[in-house]
């Protein structure tokens, strides 16, 4: 024992305790500032109806958790029922009480989208905040049942058809929001309209593209529907580890060698999911936002997107097309005017 005090007494007096003091200090500094803005909003959710699409796991569940403490009824649309089940006693854990239905939905199916809104059509009388979280990255690439690359069905045309035929149900709600996750890699994207053709194909040109795609998107939806009570936009919640993207195109899952090389870095770097969500539920809480709309946040604060975005034409002409796809006509939807609402209301 006397060895160990005379040790340590050494240990005390050199330069070591100071050189800890600095590595830890540094590792906090850029944990905290990896970590993003959080969500100051205490603004709560009750009695209103929210879907969230991908919401068994990664970014999805963290934004259900947190919306889940401010008595929001969550619609979780999964694809899995057996991972539906865990992400409800996920839930669960963190508010007993907690209002959650769990509906499957696979958002790159375009047959369960539209039976998925037949259910919420016959079940609901509103809805009031959509967020088009679901995504992925695939590698080698794969085609849907429609003939379609898989990353962009996902990642846009699903969320694109999902929130068309939704948007009955968001008018009846006095301030319907459509949060659509887009993802920093939407600067790098381009877009491909011929989905159908693949090409020479690559993960995540496929994910940026999609993303480009969806944020444009956002853009032209709340210019279509300015004049009602629909706001829709957009939000990147950064790079954000644990949400299944490494292990679908990545070759750092492929080892256990690898994952311990690799996981410190990704730990220090990238944030978890519940500060991924901060701008998703900064979107949907706060109630300064309910005129805001054809935006893209990103730490809570309204960022300029890809120059592209801003290309009224691009946007209208991938527009067009994306109806036509997924077969849809837009002058048949039939949604509430903002005055028409006003009326409703009173």
């Amino acid at each position: 024992m006397q060895d160990f005090y005379s040790d340590f007494e050494i240990f005390s007096q050199s330069w070591w305790p100071y050189i800890i003091s600095l590595v830890i200090s540094i590792i906090s500094a850029i944990r905290i500032y990896v970590g993003g803005t959080y969500c100051e909003s205490l603004a709560r959710l009750d009695r209103k109806y929210v879907i969230i699409t991908g919401g068994s796991s990664g970014i999805g569940l963290a934004t259900a958790k947190e919306l889940a403490k401010r008595g929001a009824n969550l619609i979780l649309a999964i694809r899995n029922a057996e991972k539906g089940a865990k992400a409800l006693d996920d839930i669960k854990m963190i508010k007993s009480d907690a209002n959650v239905i769990i509906k499957i939905l696979d958002v790159s199916d375009f047959c369960s989208i539209r039976n998925f809104v037949e259910q919420l059509k016959n079940e609901y009388d509103k809805i009031d905040i959509l967020i088009n979280n679901a995504g992925t990255i695939c590698q080698p690439p794969r085609k849907t049942a429609e003939g379609n690359e898989l990353t962009y069905v996902t990642n846009y045309l699903g969320p694109f058809l999902l929130t068309h035929l939704l948007l009955p149900l968001l008018s009846k709600s006095d301030n319907g929001r459509v949060i659509n996750v887009s993802a920093l890699a939407h600067y790098n994207g381009k877009l491909n309209i011929d989905t159908a053709n693949i090409g020479e194909y690559n993960g995540n040109d496929a994910f940026a593209g999609s993303k480009l795609a969806l944020t444009l998107f956002t853009k032209h939806m709340a210019q279509l529907y300015k004049d009602t009570n629909i706001t829709f936009n957009s939000v990147s919640p950064g790079l954000v580890r644990n949400t299944g993207h490494l292990a679908n195109y990545s070759t750092l899952e492929n080892s256990l060698l690898t994952k311990l090389s690799v996981w410190p870095w990704v730990w220090l770097f990238l944030k978890n999911p519940k500060q991924g969500c901060q701008s998703i539920v900064y979107l949907a809480v706060e109630p300064t936002l309910h005129k805001v709309s054809g935006c893209y946040f990103s730490d809570c604060e309204i960022k300029d997107p890809a120059d592209v975005v801003n290309d009224s034409n691009i946007a209208k002409t991938l527009y067009e097309k994306s109806c036509k796809i997924v077969n849809i006509d837009p002058k048949t939807i039939s949604v509430s005017t903002r005055n028409e609402a006003t009326k409703v209301e009173g």
